[in-house]
């Protein structure tokens, strides 16, 4: 083997930049106080959750109370509000969907139609209309028809005779008489004679 020339080389020292300190306005970071600023945070979050909890029981006793207060006529009153609500929410709903199918905008997005008014509704429609994409329309085909091009009304044996020609019907027991050959069915009375 050639003489080889090993060197040795001596492990460097690398040098890495000191990790930049944060500094909350101005100040340095310091973990420990850090540490300190969290367990406080922790203990108080610790005292607060019972209070939180204690004042929730106390606003559903004192809705409690309100309710056991009013009389049988705020009660119904309430009661009637609530259902005129619902009514009102109903029939702003009925009306978005016969908008949405007047204006030809699918089902889907009448939901999303803003207003309160069956010509705001109607606006809302026609601008949701223009933003989509226009698709064009198929041409209407009933559910029988075989579609464009097809003759309607011919039966199958004017299909055969269009398509074969007008030839003599082999199968027929008249052509085999007159011709000779073939089979002939005799039909036998279905009552004794």
């Amino acid at each position: 083997m050639p003489d080889e020339i090993i060197e040795q080389v001596e492990p460097q020292a690398v040098t890495t930049p000191a990790p930049e300190v944060e500094t909350i306005e101005g100040e340095p970071f310091d973990a420990a106080r850090a540490m300190r600023t969290i367990e406080k945070l922790r203990a108080e979050i610790k005292e607060l959750k019972p209070k939180a909890k204690q004042a929730e029981e106390l606003s559903a006793a004192e809705k409690q109370r309100k309710e056991a207060e009013m009389t049988e006529l705020q009660k119904l009153q309430v009661a009637l509000e609530k259902a005129q609500a619902e009514l009102k929410a109903a029939k702003l709903s009925e009306l978005k969907r016969e908008i949405a199918a007047k204006v030809e905008l699918p089902l889907v997005f009448a939901d999303r139609l803003h207003g309160e008014t069956a010509e705001e509704l109607e606006a809302d429609a026609k601008k949701i209309m223009e933003a989509l994409p226009k698709v064009p329309k198929p041409p209407p085909v009933s559910p029988t028809s075989p579609g464009a091009g097809a003759e309607t009304g011919e039966t199958i044996a004017q299909a055969r005779a269009r398509i074969y020609g007008q030839g003599p019907d082999v199968m027929s027991p008249t052509y085999a008489r007159e011709h000779g050959g073939g089979v002939i069915i005799k039909e036998k009375p279905l009552t004794p004679q």
